[in-house]
């Protein structure tokens, strides 16, 4: 069968890609790189995963066992692909694998949840809904496929959620063995939910007995296994090989310090000093925060050496409330909407208009607002101290959109800046700064005075 699970990007023996060696020259990348990926579709037109746009035409596609064509593929699947890598961003797949979390009936549905074979869905602004109008557009007994991410807690984050018309496939589940009875026939949890599932002599198992901490596929007649598969002999062929590259997208968890080692979507990463950060601070690393780690494996003991890691909620806010609502705020002319998985959501109730604020988060699918992954109170912004940090979406002269393109991005006007600085703290040159810039790939932090929905910032900074 992914936010959301993870993101795996792994250079691998040439083997089946070599064919495709050489045929991904683009963005000066040259002959191209054997390359694996594992993420949420986050772009059409060929498709993007992990940052990297993969052309698809002549790729392999499968989903649940059955040959399917590049018109199948939707933005927030969760996907494996394996090609070739030209640049960063460019690439060519040979073979695209679609998996979802979990399918099956809904039993619940909360304010921004729903609940699933037992495993609680939370949905956000980055949630892509098909067949139904949002999360209100689905009822108890509605039959889902939903793709996504878990958490600490084992709560999937969902990037899809697709209303089925039927259910011919069958129900099915995938997550990490929480718990498990019996050896030739008992019962296993799933994740963080407490329902049980049984499995027996007839349970189809073809990779072998599973075990508690394995993540596993399972096939489900009501509560009754009738086939359990194990990702990691399932997908012997997404590994990467001694100090080979990889990226690993996921949550963190297990964390107690940087340098060090902890775990993001289940992998175990190693932290140094020499780890780079982008998108946000070393102080902004901590447990259940969404990250993409890069780096070398070390088989070993199957550890990533970590060159980078990359915030995946790269929007920070540093500013004064301008509104408060139930479920959201306004700042900077736009609205923050406030989820149950929101760090510090209670602090909403303690909000009014000219309180300072910080926010941490992304930006919504709809183009227009945000949601906030944290929020923490700070004292009244000064006038030319808000600060608001994106990735470049467009560059024009001197004034750049930060976020998303308009009209959901904030603009910010940097022609009066007088400190430029790059992601190392050296100062730079208006010239050398903004030439620096890559929209869509460049995180860049500004401070300044906001008015009239453009922040005029004395200070720009890339993170």
């Amino acid at each position: 069968m992914r936010k959301v699970a993870q993101y795996i990007l792994a250079v691998t023996a040439a083997g089946t890609m070599a064919m495709l060696v050489g045929a991904c020259g683009g963005g000066g990348g040259g002959a191209g790189t054997p390359v694996v990926a594992n993420g949420d579709i986050t772009a059409l037109g060929s498709i993007t995963v992990a940052g990297i746009k993969f052309e698809d035409t002549l790729a392999n596609i499968t989903a649940d066992d059955t040959p399917k064509t590049a018109a199948f593929l939707q933005p927030g699947m969760m996907v494996k692909v394996s090609g070739a890598r030209g640049d960063d961003v460019s690439g060519s797949a040979a073979e695209i694998e679609v998996e979802n979390e979990v399918r099956g009936a809904v039993t619940a549905v909360g304010a921004d949840s729903l609940t699933v074979l037992g495993q609680a869905v939370f949905v956000d602004g980055g949630t892509v809904f098909a067949n139904a109008a949002g999360l209100g557009g689905i009822v108890a007994g509605d039959n889902v496929e939903v793709h996504g991410a878990r958490d600490v807690t084992g709560d999937i984050l969902a990037t899809r959620v697709e209303k089925l018309n039927a259910n011919p496939l069958g129900d099915e589940l995938r997550g990490v063995v929480a718990t498990k009875v019996g050896t030739t026939a008992g019962t296993f949890t799933i994740g963080g939910s407490a329902l049980t599932f049984s499995f027996d002599n007839n349970t189809a198992l073809p990779h072998g007995a599973f075990e508690v901490g394995e993540t596993v596929e399972i096939h489900l007649t009501g509560t009754a296994a009738t086939r359990v598969e194990r990702e990691d002999v399932e997908d012997d062929k997404f590994k990467a090989g001694e100090g080979q590259e990889m990226q690993v997208e996921g949550f963190v968890s297990n964390f107690v310090a940087t340098p060090g080692t902890f775990l993001v979507e289940g992998k175990p990463v190693e932290t140094t000093q020499a780890t780079r950060f982008e998108g946000g601070l070393v102080t902004d690393l901590v447990n259940d925060v969404k990250v993409e780690a890069e780096g070398h494996i070390r088989l070993a003991d199957n550890t990533l050496l970590v060159d980078k890691i990359k915030f995946k909620d790269s929007v920070r806010i540093e500013t004064n409330v301008e509104a408060v609502a139930a479920n959201s705020l306004t700042v900077f002319g736009k609205t923050v909407q406030v989820t149950s998985k929101t760090k510090n959501a209670v602090l909403l109730g303690t909000l009014a208009p000219g309180n300072g604020v910080r926010i941490r988060g992304f930006m919504n699918q709809d183009n227009t607002s945000f949601t906030a992954t944290e929020l923490q109170s700070s004292n009244p912004v000064a006038a030319d101290q808000h600060i608001f940090q994106g990735k470049v979406m467009s560059l024009t002269g001197s004034s750049m959109v930060l976020g998303k393109p308009l009209p959901g991005g904030l603009t910010v006007n940097v022609s009066g800046a007088g400190e430029f600085r790059d992601d190392d703290e050296n100062l730079l040159s208006a010239p050398v700064f903004l030439g620096s810039l890559r929209p869509g790939v460049t995180v860049v932090k500004a401070r300044g005075a906001f008015a009239s929905g453009t922040l005029t910032a004395n200070k720009a900074e890339i993170e």
